[in-house]
């Protein structure tokens, strides 16, 4: 089982507005390997600029037709677009939100991470032992 971090743009997509109308579950372009059971933390950027979002990996290999896919909740038809071409998700389930001021850019970036999130990324022990005290608060 992996931990990862996986950024989410908030003026692309609306995960918020989206996982409380979709049951707390989300289908998110599959760019890694990702396995069921590996954990993902979701860092959204601006304005809010923090990891937010503590969810479970629950099905992989998900095809664009089985998608849960609404346009919606989409600022950015473009990306929505590109991953509908991609035609492999996973699907996520939340476990827990947070707004803590320990998992801000700034935090990470004194905790040892480097650089910013572009796309996935897996996290070492120490590092999810920090992001999970936030979550735990």
């Amino acid at each position: 089982m992996n931990n990862w971090i996986i950024p989410s743009n908030s003026s692309k997509f609306y995960i918020s507005r989206f996982l409380s109308k979709h049951n707390n579950h989300v289908d998110w372009k599959q760019s890694a390997n990702f396995e069921v059971g590996d954990v993902v933390y979701i860092y959204c950027t601006k304005p809010q600029m923090r990891i937010r979002y503590k969810m479970t990996i629950v099905a992989t290999d998900i095809s664009s037709s089985e998608a849960k896919i609404d346009k919606n909740y989409w600022g950015d038809v473009v990306e929505l677009k590109k991953g509908l071409e991609k035609n492999r998700y996973f699907r996520m389930e939340l476990i827990s939100e947070t707004n803590s001021d320990l998992l801000t850019m700034d935090e990470l970036h004194r905790q040892g991470v480097k650089g910013y999130f572009y796309g996935p990324r897996t996290i070492d022990r120490e590092l999810t032992k920090y992001v999970e005290k936030a979550f735990n608060k």
